[in-house]
């Protein structure tokens, strides 16, 4: 992954995976493992990470924000009430507490999330997953 990030010149790279819930750390320790690999090739290369939720494990979190990526992505993707739904192995306060935690962890990673629009959405309860994001320290 890092030789091809430098082959093709990138100076600003998104890692992200399917969710993995069959490996103990959820791939934690993959994320790690390429950021590691692409710091290793050329420190100036912007790292976003996209990650699952680790199903609330922050130790596989830490793992991963100790490798210092840029910005640390996990899209909380819907409300609330929808999550049994739309994700059901999910859930909406542990994507919350998740981006709570790598805010607090004191570190530089800039933390980031988003969600999915136009399935009859309110302005009302777009507003709310911007409150809950807000209030979590959410960067972006």
């Amino acid at each position: 992954m890092a030789r091809a990030v430098r082959k093709m010149g990138l100076h600003y790279v998104v890692i992200t995976s399917v969710t993995r819930d069959d490996l103990p750390d959820g791939g934690a320790s993959h994320f790690a493992k390429t950021i590691q690999a692409i710091r290793a090739l050329d420190r100036g290369i912007k790292i976003e990470v996209l990650i699952p939720d680790f199903k609330g494990d922050l130790t596989s979190l830490v793992a991963v924000l100790k490798e210092g990526p840029d910005v640390l992505n996990h899209n909380i993707e819907t409300i609330p009430r929808l999550y049994q739904n739309v994700r059901p192995q999910a859930d909406y306060r542990r994507s919350l507490h998740l981006l709570k935690k790598a805010k607090r962890r004191g570190t530089q990673t800039l933390t980031k999330s988003g969600f999915m629009l136009g399935w009859g959405r309110r302005r009302k309860r777009f507003s709310h997953w911007l409150r809950d994001l807000n209030d979590v320290g959410c960067d972006f």
